[in-house]
């Protein structure tokens, strides 16, 4: 046995004792010893891999250290989750390390000094860009002066001067961090920024090739960590701990269940009886039933002041690769702030500008909710792209069938409890 592996052995037995949770998450996985490995640890597949070679050249504490970010990895599920389609690895690993390096920098800021040390890909990168939206007037040329987007980099990607350290104000999630830092290499690839972007685009991604997608593992890991918060075996750093996992793990909340019920209902909503088909059970003295595959959908999207381009433009991505796609014959749209910006819904099209749509007013849910109201027998279900910045309204009558989609988790925990309790409402977030 190498000294790698007995230092690996070593702390798998110290987190026994001292981090009971952690050494649940690591006792989930095999590990396994890839000789290939260019990297000290990999995760995926509910696997852990290993690179003798790599680590019998670190100190424990640095063993320690790389582990236990990659055991954070599998607790915030990054392996696990669905892929963006057609993506960059290496971009996908560049933001699973920020967002476990703004997690600790919150909760446990001595353990960010320690990381500082282990440069994790992307972070200097992400450093050496921040520098440049601190000292630079437009950033990203002229095309984006004033945009959206320079303004989310100036925001989101600071650099504190007295110790190095990244500073983030909003709060993002796995995936909007990938498509941000995503437009940001193809911008600085072609020549705003550092020339070594590029590499970024090309690079395999070695550290996230065993990821993919896989509920069952998402569903075994919450439920570790739920039986460690029950037995109250949150490791030696107590609530410090507990506040992290609580923080990144929300086990109420999954939103392909929730996207599923408002599909099922839709599917409901469309069964027909007929004596053409027997009853399994009764025969032809009752009648059977069938259910339409075909729905209609209206669509109401929030275009008040509130609402960014940015927003508006994954809004409407979602809309064109809405999961259940197959399932809606017809995708009508309306457009609303205080009141509705079209009186008659217009059918979705390939391409949609927001600057035709004149709102950018306050937020009025009631205007769409009437709509769909004096129109349901021509719509099964409607889905309410918004922020939820307004009052929340009563909802008439039932079997309304409506599925409200926030722009950020942010506003699903400000909002989401108050729109969940309102008459036949689901509600969900999408992680962009």
């Amino acid at each position: 046995m190498s000294e790698s592996q007995i230092t690996i052995k070593n702390i798998y037995k110290e987190w026994f004792y001292s981090n009971p949770l952690l050494f649940a998450i690591l006792s989930s996985h095999n590990l396994v010893e890839n000789s290939s490995l260019n990297l000290p640890f990999r995760v995926g597949q509910k696997r852990i891999e290993y690179s003798k070679k790599v680590l019998d050249g670190l100190s424990k504490e640095k063993i320690e250290l790389y582990l236990k970010i990659e055991i954070y990895r599998i607790i915030l599920q990054h392996p696990y989750k669905r892929k963006p389609y057609n993506c960059k690895n290496a971009i996908l690993t560049i933001a699973s390390n920020l967002v476990i390096y703004f997690l600790i920098k919150r909760e446990n800021p001595a353990m960010v000094e320690e990381i500082e040390n282990l440069d994790l890909k992307g972070i200097n990168f992400l450093k050496g860009q921040a520098a440049i939206f601190q000292n630079t007037e437009n950033p990203l040329g002229e095309k984006y002066k004033n945009s959206e987007e320079e303004k989310f980099f100036k925001r989101n990607l600071q650099l504190d001067r007295k110790n190095n350290q990244l500073i983030c104000q909003d709060s993002l999630d796995f995936e909007q961090w990938y498509y941000k830092i995503l437009f940001l290499v193809k911008e600085t690839a072609s020549g705003l920024g550092l020339a070594y972007s590029q590499d970024y685009l090309n690079d395999g991604g070695e550290e996230s090739q065993l990821w993919e997608e896989d509920d069952l593992a998402c569903q075994e890991i919450n439920q570790t960590i739920e039986n460690q918060k029950d037995s109250g075996s949150f490791g030696e750093n107590g609530g410090q701990e507990q506040r992290i996992i609580e923080e990144i793990c929300d086990f109420a909340f999954d939103y392909k269940k929730v996207l599923t019920k408002f599909r099922q209902n839709i599917v409901s909503a469309n069964r027909k009886l007929t004596r053409m088909r027997p009853s399994r059970r009764y025969g032809f003295n009752c009648m059977g039933s069938r259910y339409e595959r075909k729905a209609n959908i209206l669509i109401a999207v929030d275009v008040s002041a509130s609402i960014t381009d940015q927003s508006f433009n994954n809004f409407y991505r979602a809309i064109h690769n809405f999961f259940f796609l197959g399932l809606i014959e017809k995708i009508d749209l309306i457009f609303f702030d205080v009141n509705l910006k079209n009186t008659k819904a217009i059918t979705f099209k390939n391409k949609i500008d927001l600057k035709e749509i004149k709102g950018r007013g306050g937020t009025n849910f009631a205007p769409p909710l009437d709509f769909f109201t004096e129109n349901k027998n021509t719509y099964s279900g409607m889905i309410i792209f918004t922020d939820g910045q307004a009052d929340i309204p009563a909802i008439k009558g039932k079997n309304n069938n409506l599925l409200w989609i926030l722009d950020s988790r942010k506003a699903y925990e400000k909002n989401g409890k108050l729109i969940e309790n309102l008459t036949g409402s689901f509600v969900t977030y999408l992680p962009f």
